[in-house]
C-alpha cells in the first residue's frame, strides 16, 4: 500500500467523477481505507449540499443595484476621437495610393506567369490557416484557465 495519499482535490473528483481519475489514483483509492473513507465523506457532503435549498431574497438586488450605476452620457471621448483617427487614417493610407496608382496596379500581375500567381496565392492562404489556427489554439488555451480546467 502507498503511503502517500491524493490530494483533497483529486479524491474530491474521484468522489464526483472517478472516470477523470487516472489509473494509479484509481487503484490507490480502491485499496487504501483512509482514502475510501475521505470519498464517502465527500460524496455524503456532496449529496447534502445538493439537497439544499436555494437562498431566497426577499429584496430585488436588481432595483438596488442599478440605480447606483452611473449614467453614461454618449458623447465625444477622447478615447472615440483617438480611435475615429486611427479609422481614417488607416483609410486614406490605403485607399488614396490605391487611387493614384490604380493604373500601375493593373498591370502588375499581367507578367507574372500563372504558376508564381498561384504560389503567392496558396503561401499566403497557408499563412493565414497557420495564423488563424494559431490565434484559436491561444484563445483555446485561455478559456480553458478561465474555466480552471
Amino acid at each position: 500500500m502507498n503511503d502517500i495519499h491524493p490530494a483533497e482535490n483529486i479524491l474530491q473528483q474521484y468522489a464526483e467523477d472517478k472516470s477523470d481519475c487516472s489509473p494509479a489514483i484509481l487503484a490507490h483509492i480502491e485499496s487504501c481505507a483512509y482514502c475510501k473513507a475521505e470519498v464517502t465523506t465527500y460524496r455524503m457532503l456532496f449529496s447534502k449540499i445538493k439537497e439544499m435549498p436555494v437562498p431566497v431574497f426577499d429584496f430585488d438586488i436588481t432595483a438596488i443595484v442599478i440605480p447606483k450605476l452611473p449614467v453614461l452620457r454618449p458623447g465625444l471621448s477622447a478615447d472615440r476621437f483617438i480611435a475615429g483617427f486611427l479609422v481614417v487614417f488607416s483609410f486614406s493610407c490605403i485607399c488614396i495610393p490605391v487611387f493614384l496608382f490604380w493604373p500601375y496596379i493593373k498591370n502588375m500581375f499581367s507578367g507574372i506567369s500563372a504558376f508564381f500567381f498561384y504560389a503567392i496565392l496558396i503561401s499566403a492562404a497557408i499563412i493565414l490557416s497557420i495564423k488563424v489556427l494559431d490565434t484559436y489554439f491561444k484563445f483555446q488555451k485561455q478559456m480553458r484557465i478561465l474555466n480552471f480546467n
